[in-house]
């Protein structure tokens, strides 16, 4: 899950002392990140380690740089390149420009099949350290967090709407059905239907045929 059952709470008015639907409303979160996921081509945007084939002949060389794109994001580090470990430094070995583009200094890798695995770090990391703190931070962004519990809303069952007062309306997106929240008046509707989809393409996972 993105967001916490107790924000989901917070979200819907629900009191922390009333855990007579924490079962419920939590798997309706599972879901709900489960469908984000889905709908980015992701499997999770929890920080992890991906490894990639790389077709070294499609390496984009500018002047004397290496240019190659990756395709989870943000990349945060590279670990292995080739079967071996990579010990380059960011920002002083190679650099990452809009997220997943990496642009080394060197790259003389070669292989006879034309690919080569390159392992890295990516997306986010949800307990990170704070310097000269023993407190953490969760670089989760809040508009996946947000987009978590408006999808668990849609789903909630019709006794819970009416015992907690939520009213809803279906929309499509893309090709599929799903319902988000509650408005009165179809400009409302469709106001947050784009709201929604502008988040939701700004996580949207692809492969860059370079």
């Amino acid at each position: 899950m993105y967001s916490s059952l107790s924000q989901f709470k917070s979200y819907l008015w629900i009191s922390s002392s009333d855990t007579s639907n924490d079962d419920t409303l939590t798997l309706l979160l599972e879901t709900a990140c489960n469908q984000i996921n889905r709908l980015c081509g992701v499997d999770s945007f929890d920080q992890q380690t991906f490894t990639q084939n790389l077709d070294v002949r499609k390496i984009y060389v500018n002047t004397f740089w290496y240019n190659i794109f990756l395709k989870n994001k943000p990349v945060q580090s590279i670990t292995k390149i080739g079967w071996n470990e990579y010990s380059g430094v960011k920002w002083t070995d190679y650099m990452v420009a809009n997220d997943r583009r990496i642009i080394f200094q060197n790259f003389d890798y070669e292989s006879k099949f034309g690919f080569i695995p390159i392992e890295y770090v990516a997306w986010y990391d949800r307990a990170k350290p704070v310097e000269w703190s023993t407190t953490t931070i969760d670089e989760l962004p809040a508009d996946l967090k947000m987009m978590e519990m408006m999808l668990a809303c849609g789903w909630l069952p019709e006794h819970l709407r009416v015992q907690y007062m939520v009213w809803i309306t279906s929309y499509h997106l893309w090709d599929e059905t799903i319902t988000l929240w509650w408005k009165t008046t179809s400009k409302d509707s469709e106001d947050l239907y784009f709201s929604f989809r502008m988040m939701l393409d700004k996580f949207k996972n692809f492969n860059l045929a370079i």
